[in-house]
This record gives C-alpha cells, sequence and structure tokens, in this order.
C-alpha cells in the first residue's frame, strides 16, 4: 500500500480543510499518475514546528553573523 508522508515545517499547522484538500488532490494525482487504485493510498501530514527545523538555527546564525 502506497504511503505518502509531507512534513510541515511552520509555526501552526495547516487547517483541517487544507490538510483535506491537499489529500483528495495527492489521491487524485497518485491514481491518474502512477495508476494507484482509489482506497490504496495513505496520506499522513505530520506538523514540524520551526524549532524542530533548520530554519530556526539557520535564522538565528544569519542574525549574529
Amino acid at each position: 500500500m502506497p504511503l505518502l508522508e509531507v512534513l510541515h515545517a511552520a509555526d501552526k499547522p495547516l487547517p483541517a480543510e487544507r490538510k483535506r484538500a491537499f489529500m483528495a488532490d495527492m489521491l487524485t494525482i497518485f491514481r491518474e499518475v502512477l495508476g494507484t487504485p482509489p482506497g490504496r493510498l495513505r496520506v499522513v501530514i505530520h506538523h514540524l514546528p520551526p524549532d524542530d527545523t533548520t530554519d530556526e538555527l539557520m535564522d538565528r546564525g544569519a542574525k549574529s553573523g
């Protein structure tokens, strides 16, 4: 079973309606492009706060340098 894992790095998680819209688009793309049968693709969206990414580290470095 195909699994699409999305890591979303931002201050706030995506609203539920944006997640649903993204997932619907991915289901369509996987079906049309890869031939994935309906009901086979699983989509997981993880929210990563900026302090769990290099963004904050790089921002801090740019401000101090």
